[in-house]
């Protein structure tokens, strides 16, 4: 697999893989230095998923006899088999899904998911005993929080989240987690500034740590971006706040589980601007609404769990 920080470091460990080049950098010295390690691998299949001018490019100096990437014009002649995926295929999963039907294979779409190994489970549980928030014969509800992203197009209000935080600790009695990532420290901050309730807020943790906690957490509610997919590909029940963009290509999960997306209907969407006047897809989304998907995807959880038994 090629990826760059964090995805790279994200996908090290999972047994399905055998091999992770990771791309640090964009400059030539750099690019080089990737080039002649995947033709040291001598791989025969290529895959594209991203079809962008460097990566169709990287694929092409691969050394793999076979490549697969988007029919998107002139780099589409640096594959060996083009795709073209119809566009009644919407969601991101059966979009890379569709790349193996050019080799002959079934392009069956699934869930995504993470292997946490179980030293990074047993991490995780105690982490969370640290906490005083594992084990006991009643032991709390555990939700988690991430209150970040990139943009402010994707970002629900830190006053929406303290409301949801407090909501969950009254009726639920639930411990609620803040999580962030690198560079997200201000969105923790402006959390803080609204919350009187009890929460612990994670340090800054390394992705798969990240992904470990999620793992044993009970619910999680994240906007639209990484640590979503993160979330439901560990199996933690998932509501994902929606901006702007759209659901059913980003988020195809409701099919599978506990995982809710929450939107609020506006004329504007889909939306692909990262800046907005208004942003009333977010300050229009009530906390009483993305309450109610948390309660569903935690019964639904809990009823799946209670059928097993049975």
């Amino acid at each position: 697999y090629l990826a760059k920080p964090p995805a790279a470091d994200l996908l090290a460990g999972e047994p399905c893989i055998a091999n992770i080049h990771a791309l640090s950098g964009d400059g030539f010295a750099e690019t080089l230095k990737l080039v002649r390690a995947l033709r040291r691998r001598r791989y025969a299949l290529a895959v594209d998923l991203l079809a962008n001018p460097r990566s169709a490019l990287l694929t092409r100096l691969s050394g793999a006899s076979v490549r697969v990437g988007g029919a998107r014009r002139i780099r589409r002649h640096l594959y060996t088999h083009q795709v073209s995926v119809p566009p009644d295929i919407r969601a991101a999963t059966g979009f890379h899904a569709h790349h193996l039907e050019a080799i002959g294979m079934e392009a069956a779409e699934r869930k995504p998911s993470l292997t946490m190994a179980p030293e990074e489970r047993a991490w995780a549980d105690e982490f969370l005993a640290s906490l005083g928030a594992q084990g006991g014969k009643n032991p709390a509800i555990r939700i988690g929080i991430h209150p970040g992203g990139p943009w402010e197009v994707k970002r629900w209000p830190a006053p929406y989240f303290a409301r949801l935080a407090r909501a969950l600790r009254r009726k639920l009695g639930a411990r609620i987690f803040v999580i962030a990532g690198p560079g997200e420290e201000q969105h923790v901050e402006n959390l803080k500034a609204h919350l009187e309730t009890d929460v612990v807020f994670v340090p800054l943790l390394p992705v798969r740590r990240a992904a470990a906690l999620i793992s044993r957490l009970d619910c999680m509610i994240v906007g639209d971006g990484g640590i979503m997919h993160v979330s439901v590909a560990v199996d933690t029940p998932t509501v994902g706040i929606f901006g702007g963009s759209e659901p059913d290509i980003w988020f195809p999960y409701e099919r599978y589980g506990p995982y809710r997306a929450a939107v609020y209907p506006i004329e504007c969407r889909p939306c692909h601007s990262h800046t907005c006047e208004h942003l009333s897809c977010l300050r229009e989304l009530s906390v009483e609404k993305v309450e109610k998907l948390v309660f569903a995807a935690i019964e639904e959880r809990s009823a799946a769990r209670n059928h097993g038994r049975s």
